[in-house]
């Protein structure tokens, strides 16, 4: 039943166009939205910073905008943030509930149409606040037109990306510890092959590719383990091959349950510390 949810939620259109335009801009968020942060400084050139919004309130000065995602407008970092630099710096937020605090504290308000009827873990959330970052950083969007091939996802994969990618390969460690409870592992390109390599003896390596002929240099020289990569161009292609494959590797193994709703306890800690 949730992997049908979840492939319901990304057979929807995503897509959303925004009117602003920012050259450069501090962008924030939690959770899923901190790696659509991760994506667009990836993506950008570093136009769009990241920043944590616990450690951003430790800042100052912004001496840019600050774009703050968040799909629910509840988490208190996000809103002690935008107190803080309210008056000091425009503020933008994507949201789509326009009715929370955070909104109320925007200068602009960038709605996106998300409205869940359940919880899950977000999918079609993810894809919304990443298109709508995109076009507000001016940035083209990689086209989706047909998956080929699904990866053969184990239960402890390490998640390599470059650039836009490596937040892709972020949000695919929250996604298994929402689902599955799993532990995995994600690193930029380059750091994983300086240090974090050692630790994937008889651990899948991930690679979301972006067409760097680096990551075939290394899918090439990988020969101890279990390799597997997309044959994607940018962030989009690598979000839906991921989200498939999960949907792949639920249905294979009738995993029909989301992890963080039934960890009670777990779920209490992290909603107190959230919210």
């Amino acid at each position: 039943m949730y992997a049908d949810l979840i492939e319901n939620e990304i057979s929807q259109n995503y897509r959303v166009n925004v009117d602003i335009k920012l050259d450069k801009a501090y962008i924030t968020g939690a959770g899923d939205s901190y790696a659509v942060a991760l994506t667009i400084e990836g993506k950008s050139n570093g136009r769009f910073m990241a920043l944590d919004p616990f450690e951003g309130y430790s800042y100052e000065n912004l001496e840019h905008p600050l774009v703050i995602v968040s799909v629910s407008g509840r988490p208190k970092s996000n809103i002690l943030l935008a107190n803080k630099f309210k008056g000091k710096t425009k503020i933008y937020v994507i949201t789509s509930n326009e009715e929370s605090e955070l909104a109320k504290l925007a200068d602009y308000v960038i709605l996106i149409p998300y409205k869940p009827t359940r919880p899950l873990p977000g999918t079609l959330s993810f894809l919304m606040s990443l298109s709508a970052v995109y076009s507000l950083a001016g940035e083209k969007e990689d086209e989706v037109t047909k998956v080929d091939s699904l990866l053969e996802l184990t239960n402890n994969p390490f998640f390599i990306g470059y650039k836009e990618s490596y937040g892709i390969a972020y949000y695919a460690k929250l996604k298994f510890a929402e689902i599955f409870g799993y532990s995995t592992n994600s690193e930029r390109f380059e750091q994983f092959c300086h240090s974090p390599i050692f630790m994937t003896q008889n651990r899948q390596i991930v690679i979301f590719r972006t067409g760097n002929e680096r990551e075939l240099e290394l899918i090439r020289n990988i020969d101890y383990t279990d390799v597997q990569f997309t044959s994607c161009n940018g962030a989009f292609c690598n979000t839906i091959v991921l989200i498939k494959s999960i949907i792949s590797k639920m249905r294979k193994e009738k995993w029909d349950k989301i992890y963080f709703l039934e960890n009670k306890k777990i779920l209490n800690v992290s909603s107190k510390m959230i919210y």
